[in-house]
């Protein structure tokens, strides 16, 4: 049978390669790692077991962290833990969010809030230059949609929010995210703002890879910085 291997950020870097399919006589993924170790050598290997920088990658098997079964046509995703609606393949149009978010609104709303993610041009001591993203687009589609219903669950003044993240190259100054929060009072829409954030950085399937002044660093598990080799 075969199965679709994807890889992401610094295990990206080991492969070679973004995905490929594998022809496999595996019925589980422990097999198939111990197989893809064969072909990419020990440096794979340790990243499986150890991680890199202290970080540990994650392996969904059908969008699952708990299935270790393969079937043919099987989807692998090998990944570090993210740095963290819609996914957009430019800088955002904040001014036609905000519009199109706006026209959302219902007599009941009484607050707008609004948080946007720009790139620094300095982190560390180090000049940046250039933040590139990637994303796992489908796994990342999921977990907004997730987050977004678990706020407004958790949240009872919340109206609506809406999630925003840009997927290519920015340069400092560019907006990258913007989440934005429609509620009854203030209270509920920025503390739902704020957690989805926190939840977007950490559980999203986003990388970020930081040009800088010293080298790349691909930005992981929230803002834990890798060296790229």
């Amino acid at each position: 049978m075969k199965v679709r291997v994807r890889y992401f950020a610094f295990v990206k870097d080991v492969t070679g390669v973004p995905e490929e399919w594998v022809q496999t006589d595996c019925a589980d993924v422990n097999c198939l790692i111990e197989q893809l170790t064969q072909k990419y050598g020990k440096r794979f290997r340790e990243l499986i077991v150890n991680g890199k920088g202290g970080v540990r990658v994650v392996i969904l098997v059908d969008g699952s962290t708990e299935s270790k079964h393969l079937k043919d046509g099987s989807e692998v995703a090998i990944f570090p833990p993210p740095a963290g609606g819609e996914i957009v393949e430019d800088e955002l149009d904040l001014i036609r969010i905000i519009q199109e978010f706006l026209s959302r609104r219902t007599n009941e709303v009484g607050s707008f809030v609004l948080y946007t993610g720009i790139v620094k041009g300095e982190v560390e001591g180090h000049e940046v230059y250039e933040l590139k993203y990637e994303a796992y687009k489908e796994y990342t589609l999921r977990r907004f949609s997730e987050i977004k219903e678990y706020l407004k669950k958790k949240y009872p003044g919340l109206v609506d929010i809406e999630i925003y993240h840009g997927i290519s190259s920015f340069r400092p100054g560019q907006i990258v995210l913007a989440v934005l929060a429609l509620s009854k009072g203030r209270k509920d829409g920025i503390e739902a703002v704020k957690e989805a954030v926190e939840l977007v950085k950490h559980t999203s399937g986003i990388w970020k890879l930081e040009v800088r002044d010293d080298g790349e660093y691909w930005v992981v598990a929230g803002d834990t910085r890798v060296k790229r080799e």
